[in-house]
């Protein structure tokens, strides 16, 4: 699976502790771990909602919500959080309602779950999370049977009628508008809320990713404020000596926000600085080396 998104990467700044000059570079910065201040920057948020009973088990590694969270990252909606749950209409309806009561967050995206098998439940769960009904979206069956006919025409299958269980795949949530799906047959759909935007989108990750690039990023998660990040290296700080100077930095930039990464196969300690003001990032980068050099 594709793991790059270059229209959207944030600006990422390594800083070595001998007086390097910053330099920036390309690619996503990693995830996000131990963070002293979460929801400083003014942003608001986007919520990651994976259904499958074969991640819950184990059997399959949830590489989508990766995906999406480094590009909405660099989009300027990161994630609050991400949840994962089963094939379970109650349990993918609470994970909805979860999100769109939950305040500063502006995009809800659930992934799988809209295939033609009987497991597949998540529009069936949203509907009922709406308090909606499920109707025959005549968009989606259009882009059903077309696919079906040139399935058909291919002779990879004998019928070119849409089976019922095809069929059963374009019955959406009332209010449901498409989002295209070049790549697969289950249709991505987006629905407008009040005040925030929920997305289904299918959870085989050759269609996730072509969405998520090509539409769900470009399209809808624009306008968003796109934070620089910074990294101050140690060579020879164990991680429990940064615990005061985080909390120090927390209380003077409490519009950024700092997180340890010991890197042990290299023997290194990164400090990552996140905010959306470059220049405040930089500064508390540097009142962070005062606070703790490395020797």
């Amino acid at each position: 699976m594709r793991g790059e998104i270059p229209p959207q990467t944030p600006p990422l700044i390594r800083l070595g502790m001998r007086g390097a000059r910053p330099q920036q570079t390309g690619g996503f910065a990693p995830p996000y771990a131990s963070v002293v201040s979460s929801e400083v920057d003014g942003s608001v948020f986007t919520v990651i909602i994976a259904v499958g009973e074969e991640i819950l088990s184990g059997h399959t590694l949830d590489t989508n919500s990766n995906l999406l969270a480094r590009a909405a990252f660099s989009a300027g909606y990161p994630a609050r959080r991400i949840e994962v749950v089963g094939d379970d209409r109650d349990a993918i309806s609470g994970a909805v309602r979860r999100a769109i009561a939950e305040p500063g967050v502006r995009h809800i995206v659930v992934s799988g779950g809209i295939g033609p098998t009987p497991d597949d439940l998540t529009f069936d769960a949203i509907a009922h999370a709406l308090g909606r009904s499920l109707t025959l979206h005549a968009a989606a069956f259009d882009h059903i049977r077309q696919l079906v006919q040139r399935m058909h025409d291919a002779g990879w299958i004998e019928s070119n009628e849409v089976s019922p269980a095809n069929r059963r795949s374009a019955m959406l949530p009332d209010g449901a508008e498409l989002i295209t799906n070049r790549r697969g047959m289950a249709p991505a759909i987006r629905i407008a809320l009040a005040d925030r935007d929920l997305y289904v989108l299918p959870g085989i990750p050759r269609e996730f990713a072509t969405i998520v690039e090509e539409e769900l990023i470009p399209h809808y998660f624009v306008d968003g404020a796109a934070p620089t990040v910074l990294e101050v290296r140690y060579t020879s700080v164990p991680e429990a000596e940064m615990a005061a100077p985080m909390r120090q930095l927390a209380e003077e930039f409490p519009d950024v926000t700092v997180g340890s990464y010991p890197q042990t196969q290299r023997r290194e300690l990164v400090m990552r600085l996140r905010g959306l003001d470059p220049k405040r990032v930089a500064t508390a980068a540097e009142r962070l080396r005062q606070l703790r050099n490395d020797e």
